[in-house]
């Protein structure tokens, strides 16, 4: 436990100093909201969901390396009842450290501060490993542990609970009984200008989220 304490530690001070600047604790005003926290590899998708559901350009978005510093929240001046962290990306190198930093902070939060629930943000047209240190398969265990609950989102997805089988068995072979929503928020066009893939899945999440946040919170 010890030796834990110390590496959460040494992540929090070292290799992710931002950290401890990045509010991970949710603010006061986002007492009297559902509070939501967006946990996943850079690239993933997180802040295009934020903006889906609080509005086009509410949080900045990119592809590649992160575009979120730290853990910024959302929501303050919105309609909706919902607070959403949006969360620097996991990076392939530093994401052990990352996770454990995650963990030991979401470990010390007092109760009124705490994520009511962690959305778990996956590209489905990559899909990251989910086992070992360093994964959100490995964060997933720490929030059952820990009582968070925690829903999959799968980002850039086919509709129908059928698409991306396999994908779906290996979360599940990882993380066990979760609920996974498939979502795509922005339109995919081909040259022709035809539609490729929809928009879709983001009030289907809404839904799947509704059972784990206060009963302050409403329909989009």
């Amino acid at each position: 436990m010890m030796d834990f304490l110390q590496r959460a530690w040494g992540a929090l001070r070292g290799a992710i100093p931002g950290l401890f600047r990045s509010r991970m604790a949710a603010p006061d005003w986002t007492a009297d909201r559902a509070r939501i926290l967006l946990v996943g590899p850079s690239g993933a998708g997180k802040s295009t969901l934020v903006n889906a559901l609080l509005g086009e350009g509410t949080a900045e978005a990119g592809s590649g390396a992160p575009v979120t510093r730290g853990t910024t929240w959302y929501g303050r001046n919105s309609a909706l009842p919902v607070a959403l962290g949006d969360t620097r990306g996991l990076e392939s190198v530093a994401s052990a450290d990352q996770v454990a930093a995650l963990e030991a902070a979401l470990s010390a939060l007092a109760a009124g501060r705490r994520p009511h629930l962690v959305w778990l943000v996956i590209n489905a047209e990559g899909g990251r490993a989910f086992s070992g240190a360093g994964t959100l398969g490995a964060l997933a265990a720490s929030l059952r542990q820990a009582g968070i609950p925690f829903l999959v989102v799968l980002t850039h997805a086919e509709p129908g609970e059928k698409a991306h089988a396999e994908l779906r068995t290996r979360i599940a072979a990882v993380m066990g009984d979760v609920p996974i929503a498939a979502v795509n928020t922005l339109p995919l066009m081909g040259e022709d200008g035809a539609v490729l893939l929809p928009v879709h899945g983001v009030e289907a999440l809404w839904r799947a989220s509704l059972p784990f946040l206060p009963a302050l919170a409403v329909r989009p």
